[in-house]
């Protein structure tokens, strides 16, 4: 028969996958908070390209970079600062380990994502540019227009591609051309404005329609000063779907008060919907 020699080996026990859970949570949650520190005070997101300030605070570069351009002081503490920025190679590095293998929570990386997102965008679209894309060149000049895909306006980068789609023919590049010969004073020319939205509208483009409108509505570019036309021709262009919040709501308007048209309260109603509902800019959205 077996010896009982007294001893007793004992497993330890598992943990309850409730512990472990719980354990988890814990953990990325102690992660979360530790990441506090690195969130851009202007943006309100983990940086993609963070750089240390003068403050000691670290700040997204385009966002930090823009500041200064306007404001002597720090957005952290109201202090006055200098202009000097470091990169910080080491907290993006830590960043996108974190981002990447899910250490952090979906919240705090969300928008980290979309702006890597919009990175790649922008790489694809330049590679197309260079390679001849008409169209790529047309959305790149329009995102560095208009400060989209993660970029900030520069009307300087924008306009050679732009000049690039509408000399290859692009009706969309021809509209955006003249949009910024038309916004931007350091290139503003009406007569410029008048070729390539004339252009562009007689190949189609609603967003040239509109540009047009505004050069009636002002008796800008040697056009005569005639509202009824720019009604016209805007109510074409916001029918064409190539307005924005902003001109959706001029249309609205023109319905509401009567200029260029008929007084019609139904369809300023029906126009100041769509504004709200484009959402682009937010702020004549919120106007309509």
């Amino acid at each position: 028969p077996p010896v009982d020699t007294g001893f007793r080996i004992y497993m330890p026990k598992r943990a309850a996958p409730t512990d472990n859970a719980t354990s988890s949570k814990r953990f990325r949650a102690a992660i979360d908070e530790s990441t506090e520190e690195f969130l851009c005070p202007i943006t309100q997101s983990l940086p993609l390209d963070p750089v240390l300030a003068e403050d000691g605070v670290v700040y997204e570069r385009r966002a930090i970079e823009d500041w200064l351009k306007q404001h002597a002081r720090s957005p952290k503490t109201n202090l006055p600062m200098g202009t000097k920025l470091v990169p910080a190679p080491a907290i993006k590095n830590m960043i996108e380990r974190m981002g990447k293998t899910g250490a952090l929570s979906e919240e705090k990386t969300a928008e980290w994502r979309k702006r890597i997102e919009e990175e790649a965008q922008v790489v694809e679209l330049r590679r197309k540019a260079e390679a001849g894309d008409l169209s790529a060149a047309t959305k790149l000049a329009r995102a560095y227009s208009n400060g989209k895909l993660g970029l900030s306006k520069d009307s300087s980068k924008a306009l050679p591609l732009a000049k690039q789609a509408a000399d290859g023919g692009d009706p969309r590049g021809m509209s955006t051309l003249a949009m910024i010969y038309y916004v931007y004073p350091a290139h503003q020319s009406d007569a410029l404005v008048l070729r390539w939205a004339a252009a562009a509208a007689a190949l189609g483009d609603g967003a040239a329609h509109i540009l047009l409108a505004s050069l009636y509505d002002h008796g800008r570019a040697g056009l005569p000063l005639d509202k009824e036309e720019g009604f016209k021709l805007r109510l074409k262009g916001c029918e064409m779907g190539s307005a924005n919040s902003r001109g959706l709501f001029h249309l609205a308007e023109s319905y509401a008060n009567g200029t260029g048209t008929a007084v019609d309260a139904d369809e300023a109603a029906k126009w100041m919907r769509k504004a709200v509902a484009r959402a682009d800019p937010p702020t004549s959205a919120q106007r309509a």
